[in-house]
């Protein structure tokens, strides 16, 4: 019975023993737990605002002006027959350089020929006729209106041996521009009737190439005459650029589309690669833009009918009220209010702006 009683004891205080260990376990979980806690909170201030930021640089709002065309040559001209007849030679082909004056066409001409000599003939005749008249006039022999008749006889003949030398002359067509042969809707082949006026080639010289773009009213106050130029040109390999110059700007807008058009020119870099009609991209510079404070739109906060950006100073937040100048895609030009405040090297906010307030604690990041 004594030994049982011995047991129970032992027994209890092992069990004491446990409880007290346990219980000091706790405490020291406690302990820490709260230490970490102050410790969370003595490195993180939550009145703080995490917003980002970019610095106001001093640029030109629209730099450049881009804008989309079809490239063309500076010299196009279309060949057209000047007389009708009958294809005797067809002397090109498509794609074909030639220079100018070389022969593309020769039209059937024996009759033009004939008529060209015949009246050649009647002028010689006629001259010969007015230099006896003249000589007989001043001797008496025949009346001054006489004279004048075989005078206006002469002018007369010699008026249509010029025509019919313009008609013999016509049966050879020939290349008014050096240039390469472009498709013209029609390739005559001998044989053909070809009239007058009829299109037999076009001609484009691909050495001087020009862009045709149409600008409107936002766009045009930045172009001039003269302002440089690059043209970038894509194929499936490679992006060709040039460098090309503002040769005209037309006085008045399309009735139709209300844009203006401007005519860029270009000396082609790519001749054995680029050609008319191939579409690019210009960009004209704009060496004349005002040089303003530059800030995103996200920058700006309105409040009782006028703007403002928050400023940075140091770690906290600064409501400044400013004039917006200009606006341009995703940039605004601003002035601030105070005129001796210079806004350009500053922060100004970007993000989080609905939770700012005038003096707000933020932190900053640079925001590319």
């Amino acid at each position: 019975m004594e030994g049982h009683m011995v047991a129970v004891r032992k027994i209890s205080m092992i069990l004491l023993t446990l409880l007290i260990l346990i219980a000091m376990t706790s405490c020291v979980k406690e302990t820490q737990e709260v230490a970490v806690v102050e410790s969370t909170s003595a490195a993180t201030d939550y009145t703080q605002l995490v917003t980002s930021t970019v610095v106001v640089e001093r640029a030109a709002l629209r730099p450049t002006i881009e804008a989309s065309t079809v490239v063309q040559g500076q010299n196009e001209l279309i060949v057209k027959a000047k007389t009708s007849g009958v294809v005797q030679s067809v002397d090109f082909q498509l794609g074909q350089k030639v220079e100018a004056g070389t022969t593309l066409v020769t039209l059937e001409a024996t009759a033009a020929r004939l008529a060209a000599s015949q009246l050649s003939r009647q002028v010689e005749n006629a001259r010969k006729e007015v230099e006896v008249q003249t000589q007989l006039h001043a001797k008496g022999a025949v009346s001054l209106s006489s004279l004048n008749q075989s005078k206006a006889t002469l002018e007369g003949l010699e008026s249509q041996l010029e025509r019919a030398q313009a008609t013999f002359d016509d049966t050879r067509v020939s290349a008014p521009i050096a240039g390469s042969i472009a498709d013209g809707g029609f390739l005559p082949v001998v044989g053909d009737t070809l009239q007058a006026g009829q299109t037999i080639a076009r001609i484009i010289d691909l050495d001087n190439l020009r862009a045709s773009l149409s600008l409107g009213q936002s766009q045009i106050f930045s172009v001039h005459e003269g302002a440089n130029a690059v043209i970038e040109i894509s194929t499936p390999n490679e992006t060709i650029k040039a460098e090309g110059v503002v040769r005209a700007i037309s006085s008045g807008s399309d009735a139709r589309t209300g844009s203006w058009t401007v005519l860029v020119d270009f000396p082609n870099p790519r001749p054995e690669l680029i050609r008319s009609g191939v579409s690019a991209k210009v960009t004209i510079e704009n060496d004349r833009a005002p040089l303003h404070p530059l800030v995103p739109n996200a920058a700006m906060v309105n409040r009782d009918g006028k703007t403002y950006v928050y400023v940075r100073n140091g770690s906290t937040a600064d409501l400044v009220e400013v004039d917006v100048v200009d606006r341009y895609g995703d940039n605004l030009a601003i002035r601030p209010i105070d005129e001796d405040f210079d806004i350009v090297g500053s922060e100004v906010l970007v993000s989080g702006l609905s939770r700012i307030e005038d003096g707000s604690s933020v932190a900053t990041g640079y925001e590319e």
